[in-house]
């Protein structure tokens, strides 16, 4: 007789870590006079995910929850340095570039098998705010843009509240016009794989 099915938990909680990077606009770096290329690529975040899950008993499961993403990158521009030393000061290091992302959406999820371990498809409609600015010059903090977000996931559970959790997300971010103390971005995709610890 085959054992029964162990119920997926009703409450899971996430957080998970990241190293996402937004696409080098050359429009932002020639609003920040900078080289796109030293503009900063990628850089640590963070997710935090909470979820409901029902009816829990059933193979297929429909969830619903929310996300915050955090997201920092920096990238100090280094001086031209010339191949023959010459006397004199020091040149002093460039600016400092700083991108920050945010993003915040509710989540919509179909999980696939038991409370031990289950897979996800999931998705979200939610906003992002991004800042990219020098440290000589910051700027005035972004507008809230549309972001649809989708992937999916699978998370294991070795012990009875502890998890591990691994999710692969696409994020469409819309894009932000210019505005007194701001520069515009552009539309951008980003890929973001994480990794971390679920309770439930």
């Amino acid at each position: 007789m085959p054992l029964p099915r162990e119920p997926k938990p009703p409450f899971v909680f996430d957080a998970r870590f990241a190293w996402p990077g937004i696409t080098r606009d050359r429009a932002v770096a020639e609003a920040l006079d900078v080289p796109a290329e030293e503009l900063p690529g990628r850089g640590p975040g963070v997710i935090l995910g909470a979820h409901l899950i029902f009816p829990r008993r059933s193979v297929v499961s429909l969830g619903v929850g929310g996300e915050l993403l955090l997201m920092r990158a920096k990238n100090t521009i280094e001086p031209d340095v010339p191949t023959v030393p010459t006397p004199g000061p020091a040149v002093p290091a460039g600016p400092t570039l700083t991108n920050r992302w945010t993003h915040m959406s509710p989540q919509v999820s179909l999980n696939f098998g038991s409370g031990a371990g289950f897979s996800y498809a999931t998705g979200g409609l939610g906003w992002s705010r991004l800042t990219m600015e020098r440290d000589d010059d910051p700027q005035e903090p972004g507008g809230r843009v549309r972001t649809l977000n989708y992937g999916g996931g699978a998370k294991w559970f070795a012990k009875d509240h502890l998890g591990f959790t691994l999710d692969l997300r696409f994020y469409s971010i819309s894009a932000q016009e210019a505005a007194p103390g701001r520069v515009a971005t552009s539309a951008v995709r980003v890929v973001v794989f994480s990794g971390g610890i679920s309770f439930r």
